[in-house]
């Protein structure tokens, strides 16, 4: 997997940086790091660095990681950066349900922490 992927222990949030496209295959090594990285941790939430994402492959990858966050337990994703249409996109992923989680989007770490943290 080439994308980045930490637990940020100063905040108790998992994180993701993706370094190119979001491909199908990337779907099964994310999801499963990011239950390894939030086993016995206190919070199911999740930073997305999507300013380096071109695109999500297609529907199918979309829906896997749908289905990926619900195995994973994410309660709340932030999205940090990205394009227009990549927030498009994510943001039409959330409105539909078709990614069950709850989620906003942000222009800096920061605020999606602040977030992220007045969710809890």
């Amino acid at each position: 997997m080439d994308h980045k992927m930490w637990y940020d222990t100063d905040n108790d949030i998992l994180c993701l940086e993706f370094t190119r496209d979001y491909l199908l295959e990337d779907v099964d090594p994310v999801i499963n790091r990011s239950i390894e990285l939030l086993e016995g941790k206190p919070y199911r939430q999740m930073m997305i660095f999507i300013s380096k994402t071109a695109k999500v492959e297609n529907r199918e990858t979309r829906e896997k990681t749908s289905q990926a966050f619900v195995t994973a337990n994410i309660q709340d994703v932030a999205f940090v950066g990205g394009s227009a249409a990549n927030r498009m996109i994510a943001k039409v992923m959330l409105k539909t349900g078709a990614v069950k989680t709850q989620g906003d989007f942000f222009k800096s770490k920061e605020n999606g922490i602040q977030w992220l943290k007045s969710k809890r």
